[in-house]
């Protein structure tokens, strides 16, 4: 009897021992009803899943330090956070509570790094409890502590590893020195053209456009040359200057220039053959007055359209009244009138160039109105209907003619004479 003792007690030492395998496995197995309820809703649990929300509000206590340290687990991610919202954080070093950072475009950041995924159909199924054999003085093995499950290390044949990611040769360089990718250059490039601010007219159209004296006198001064004195010898006393170089002006007689004063450099191109129009003024660039000297005054060139150069003319420059945002209002039956003639003569005429028209100010014409120059109809039949040949925006007024920018060209000849209808009107 006492020999057959020591053979069961063996075999239920060497069942326990079997048994311990299958306990690895049962273990897992666990109610996670509770857990679930109890998960956390807060951003940090969010980033905590790898889940980076499309914003965060800052709450007290942040800098942005912490929030890339919460949400990206690298807290030199702080400057992508910074360059995202610069229309919100004015200084980097202060954030203050209740301002919405925007992350949508670093969400890809938070998804990348190194995780490892259980495969959902590899889910350990609960096993019944581990029974002895029966005649065994040992019953069912007595669970561990639950507080010892979670240092069990897991199962890595049921897990997918992803492969970790390359090495990188060190360096020296920073986050700040780190070289753009070409979607970056692409963003920062579109970014320059959303949410552009509409504007009918600006002032460089409005300054640049020229328009016809109609035998008026213009209170014009003259340009004496450039003051800079050339690295290499002129072969003509013929001078001319750029953006930002000096000029000598003399007033005209019984006239005087202050500091500050801007003055539109001009040319006459030539006279109008027909009508009392009289003559084509051309601007070549905008000076603005730096100093007076007993004959003359010095001046600076800040706007150039044409080439600068000793024998032009000068005035003072006329006020730009900006529109706004307003857009022109379409209108039917509109006013009508003739085209007169192209500022710059061209055998064909093309888009964004200017053309004058026999309408002004004195008929209720103003800068952003929209005219179209058209055919009309020869009225017999089997001739052709009428055609529009082009669409044109008053860029600067007179008193009795305007001059219009071509913003569409549908026929080449536009001939002098041709009638203009005014299709879109500016808001009074």
């Amino acid at each position: 009897m006492r020999r057959t003792t020591i053979c069961r007690s063996d075999r239920a030492v060497i069942l326990a021992l079997a048994a311990l395998p299958l306990l690895w496995r049962v273990l897992p197995a666990q109610d996670t009803t509770q857990a679930a309820q109890q998960q956390d809703t807060t951003q940090a649990a969010a980033a905590f899943q790898g889940q980076v929300p499309s914003s965060h509000t800052v709450s007290r206590g942040e800098t942005l330090w912490s929030i890339s340290q919460m949400y990206f687990n690298d807290p030199l991610l702080w400057p992508e956070i910074y360059r995202l919202n610069t229309a919100v954080i004015e200084d980097p070093h202060w954030i203050y509570p209740g301002e919405v950072l925007n992350l949508s475009e670093m969400a890809t950041i938070a998804q990348g790094g190194d995780t490892v995924t259980a495969r959902p159909d590899t889910t350990v199924a609960a096993a019944d409890t581990v029974r002895a054999a029966p005649g065994d003085t040992l019953a069912a093995v007595v669970p561990l502590d639950t507080a010892a499950i979670d240092t069990i290390p897991a199962d890595t044949a049921l897990l997918i590893v992803e492969a970790p990611p390359p090495t990188v040769a060190e360096s020296y360089e920073t986050i700040f020195d780190r070289r753009r990718t070409n979607r970056q250059v692409v963003q920062d490039v579109l970014r320059a053209y959303v949410h552009q601010p509409y504007r009918p007219l600006r002032a460089g159209e409005f300054y640049a456009a020229g328009f016809l004296s109609e035998e008026e006198r213009l209170p014009w001064g003259r340009v004496l040359g450039a003051t800079a004195t050339p690295a290499i010898t002129r072969l003509t006393e013929r001078t001319s200057a750029i953006t930002f170089e000096e000029i000598a002006i003399k007033p005209p007689r019984n006239a005087s220039y202050h500091v500050g004063d801007s003055l539109l450099v001009a040319r006459i191109d030539r006279v109008l053959e027909f009508g009392r129009w009289g003559e084509v003024v051309v601007p070549v660039g905008i000076a603005r007055v730096t100093s007076i000297e007993e004959e003359q005054v010095l001046a600076q060139v800040v706007a150039q359209y044409d080439r600068v150069h000793n024998g032009q003319l000068a005035m003072p420059l006329e006020p730009f009244r900006d529109p706004g945002q307003v857009r022109p209002t379409p209108v039917e039956k509109g006013l009508t009138g003739k085209l007169l003639e192209a500022r710059d003569p061209h055998p064909i005429a093309g888009a964004q160039q200017f053309f004058f028209i026999d309408k002004g100010r004195r008929d209720g014409v103003t800068p952003g109105d929209v005219f179209e120059v058209f055919k009309p109809a020869e009225g017999y039949a089997g001739s052709a209907s009428e055609e529009v040949r082009a669409v044109m925006m008053i860029v600067h007024t007179r008193e009795k003619s305007a001059t219009g920018l071509l913003l569409q060209i549908m026929h080449p000849g536009l001939d002098r004479g041709l009638p203009v209808r005014l299709i879109k009107k500016m808001p009074s």
